[in-house]
């Protein structure tokens, strides 16, 4: 009797977007619409494992829009949030000395 080898198939990969490519961009809109930072940084993370395993052939690339509009919007998100910090404490800092300087002249 001889020992005879079949090659296993191989699984192949979905013709749909899988459900990481849908959670970047859900996550990406969240982000963008109300979530900020809790939803942006999360978008930048499954986005870009998803593009690696689309780029890796693990993942079906149909989902490859969706995982880079929920990194471009979870980096827009990250970006605004980032500005309007920077916003608030330059200018509500500049308040607080303006009053501040407002009671010791009186």
């Amino acid at each position: 009797m001889s020992d005879v080898y079949q090659a296993q198939p191989v699984p192949a990969v979905p013709d749909k977007a899988s459900g990481m490519a849908i959670a970047a961009l859900v996550l990406g809109i969240l982000s963008f619409c109300c979530c900020g930072l809790f939803a942006g940084i999360p978008a930048l993370i499954v986005g870009f494992m998803e593009n690696g395993k689309i780029n890796r052939g693990q993942s079906s690339p149909k989902g490859k829009w969706m995982a880079i509009v929920g990194i471009v919007m979870g980096f827009i998100s990250l970006i605004l949030t980032c500005i309007q910090v920077i916003w608030i404490f330059f200018f509500g800092g500049m308040s607080m000395i303006q009053q501040l300087m407002q009671h010791a002249g009186h």
